[in-house]
C-alpha cells in the first residue's frame, strides 16, 4: 500500500469494504469463502499490490516500446548516413569524369 501515491491509497481506504472484495475477486484468483474471511486490511494490501504490478507491467511495456522506436530512430538514421554517402560518392565520381573530359578537350585542342 506504501507503494501507491497518497491520492490513490486515500481513495482506496475510503472505498467500503464490499467493494474491496469485488475489486479484490477481479484482481486475486481466490474463492468467495476466502475472500470473506479476509479482513479489510488484507483487502487493501491485495488490491494496493495488483495496482503495483499493473503499473510496474505498462512501465515494462512502455520501456520496450521506446527500447524499439529508438532502435527504429537508430535504423533510420544509418540509412540517411549511408544515402548521404553515396550521394558524395556520385559527386565525386561525377567530378572525376568531369575533369577526365575536359583533360581530353585540352589534348585535343593541344593536338
Amino acid at each position: 500500500m506504501d507503494q501507491l501515491p497518497t491520492d490513490q491509497q486515500e481513495a482506496l481506504r475510503k472505498t467500503n469494504t464490499e467493494r474491496l472484495r469485488i475489486m479484490a475477486a477481479k484482481t486475486y484468483d481466490v474463492g468467495d469463502d476466502e475472500l470473506e474471511a479476509m479482513d479489510r486490511t488484507a483487502l487493501l494490501d491485495v488490491i494496493a499490490t495488483d495496482i503495483v504490478a499493473r503499473r510496474g507491467a505498462t512501465s515494462r511495456r512502455r520501456s520496450e516500446k521506446s527500447d524499439q522506436v529508438r532502435e527504429m530512430e537508430l535504423q533510420l538514421e544509418l540509412k540517411k548516413m549511408e544515402l548521404e554517402q553515396r550521394r558524395i560518392d556520385a559527386e565525386t565520381e561525377l567530378e572525376r569524369r568531369r575533369m577526365e573530359v575536359q583533360a581530353e578537350t585540352e589534348n585535343k585542342r593541344i593536338d
